[in-house]
């Protein structure tokens, strides 16, 4: 494919949420292994005799064979699970063929490529974002990329965000691609929301909203090593942040967390007056699955995705510590608080039949303080729903000293660039390194998605799921979460 038609492309799949205009893809790349080598070599049809006509192809693969018990007992998962057919062909795959189609029809992919890309190789742009998380403000913002930012292989990403002056958000990140799938990026946030929510720590906290404000500012250096052995991979990373609260502050017509402290609902959070800390941390993650798409794929390759069945581990810990001497929960004179989060993800995966995967997860965190009579900030522990495990609930929803979480996912390809995911989970947050656990205090969360896989940076998604109260509580479903935009990567 020409360069610019693969750089037009690749703009259209940000444009609509399924990518990013990114050079990466059309850099030139390596052979492909011997071992992920997909092409094979077919032996040439005998030339026919004049009259004669072709046996017909065993097109697929089933010849006369006669119907069994097997193929009858398939039409009970068919019927099942012939709702999720028919949204994913009926509401999702279908009508982005027909827009795909009629965006090629009328043109519109040039027109749009020049309006929002420029520079001397097209590789400066800007897109328009949007997210809503329904329990959360929206926002609306831009998006911007440059590739080869002063110098080859460095890229400048940069967002800004918001929904008034009590919600803004600037993010930018430098990254340096060292070579071999190895980069480092500098990066920086600002973050300021008053629309967060808090329901007090532990596995039982109330379902009834708070709100509070926060302003975070946060600055670091994060090194990746990508796709070391299949898609294995390794990050570290060290980072200054600094948080201060406005308890009295809110929105939405929902009580403060000031207020909810003043009824006596529960006492004020330990961290409540604001912290700054030093966090240094690394994650490890052992993959035996082949790579999907591999970045160093050449031009024009018929590369078919592998076998998705496999294993993935996953090691993760954190070391921080404040910066400043503060009071202790515990009676105890003012010092500095240290602390320790770290967790294990364990998970196998099955692919059915063309990237049509299920798999069985198993997760656990904690978060210990390295002296006992020192607290932790409460935006610093332990966490469910948002964008970690029960993602049916809204991030910060469940906060405690430890988690544990078993899911099943499955997960199958909609359309180029886009997949759809259905998960359930079982788990709930708990006191420290599990203590208090108890199935009746389990809560479940399950739902749907659709998002983009072609980009880490600027990834659409669209979810619905639920959150449940715990079994002892009955488990009916306590929240409906509904989120749909383009999340941001950083």
């Amino acid at each position: 494919m020409p360069e610019v038609l693969k750089r037009r492309a690749l703009l259209l799949a940000s444009l609509l949420g399924l990518g990013t205009a990114s050079p990466a893809l059309a850099q030139p790349s390596p052979p492909v292994p011997d071992d992920q080598e997909s092409e094979r070599e077919l032996p040439a049809d005998e030339p026919l005799a004049p009259g004669e006509q072709r046996e017909r192809p065993d097109y697929d693969g089933r010849g006369e064979e006669p119907t069994t018990a097997g193929d009858v007992a398939l039409w009970v998962p068919r019927v099942l699970l012939s709702p999720l057919y028919f949204l994913s062909e009926y509401v999702v795959r279908r009508p982005l063929g027909a827009l795909t189609t009629a965006i090629e029809k009328g043109k519109v992919l040039p027109k749009v490529f020049d309006f929002f890309t420029f520079g001397p190789d097209n590789n400066i742009g800007f897109a328009p974002t949007g997210y809503v998380d329904f329990g959360f403000r929206p926002s609306v913002g831009i998006y911007f990329f440059w590739n080869d930012f002063l110098a080859k292989d460095n890229d400048l990403r940069a967002r800004a965000a918001t929904w008034g002056p009590d919600w803004l958000r600037f993010s930018v990140k430098d990254r340096v691609q060292l070579g071999g799938g190895h980069e480092l990026t500098a990066r920086a946030e600002f973050l300021r929301r008053s629309d967060w929510v808090f329901h007090g720590v532990g596995p039982d906290s109330g379902e009834d909203d708070a709100r509070f404000q926060s302003t975070q500012v946060q600055t670091g250096l994060l090194y990746e090593a990508r796709d070391l052995w299949r898609s294995s991979s390794f990050s570290s990373y060290a980072t200054v942040r600094s948080v201060r609260f406005e308890l009295d502050e809110g929105c939405c017509d929902e009580p403060t967390v000031a207020q909810e402290i003043a009824r006596g609902r529960y006492a004020e959070p330990f961290g409540a007056d604001g912290y700054t800390i030093f966090v240094q941390g690394a994650q490890a993650t052992l993959d035996t699955r082949r790579l999907r798409l591999p970045r160093w794929l050449p031009e024009g390759s018929d590369y078919v995705s592998p076998n998705a069945s496999g294993v993935r581990v996953q090691l993760r810990g954190e070391q921080a510590g404040a910066l400043s001497d503060k009071e202790q929960p515990f009676g105890s004179a003012s010092r500095r608080s240290h602390w320790l989060r770290y967790g294990a993800s364990l998970g196998g995966y099955l692919d059915l039949y063309a990237e049509r995967v299920v798999g069985v997860s198993l997760l656990a965190d904690f978060a210990d303080p390295i002296a006992s009579d020192t607290g932790i900030p409460f935006t610093e522990l332990v966490s469910l729903g948002g964008e970690r495990p029960l993602r049916g609930y809204l991030q910060g929803r469940l906060l405690g000293r430890s988690s544990a979480v078993a899911q099943l996912d499955y997960q199958w390809p909609l359309w180029m660039y886009v997949d759809g995911a259905f998960h359930y989970a079982v788990g709930n947050v708990f006191s420290e390194r599990l203590e208090g656990f108890e199935a009746k205090l389990l809560r479940q969360s399950f739902g749907l998605a659709l998002r983009s896989t072609a980009s880490r940076d600027h990834v659409l998604e669209i979810l619905l799921a639920f959150g449940t109260r715990t079994f002892d509580d009955g488990g009916g479903i306590e929240h409906v979460r509904f989120a749909v935009g383009a999340t941001s990567g950083f």
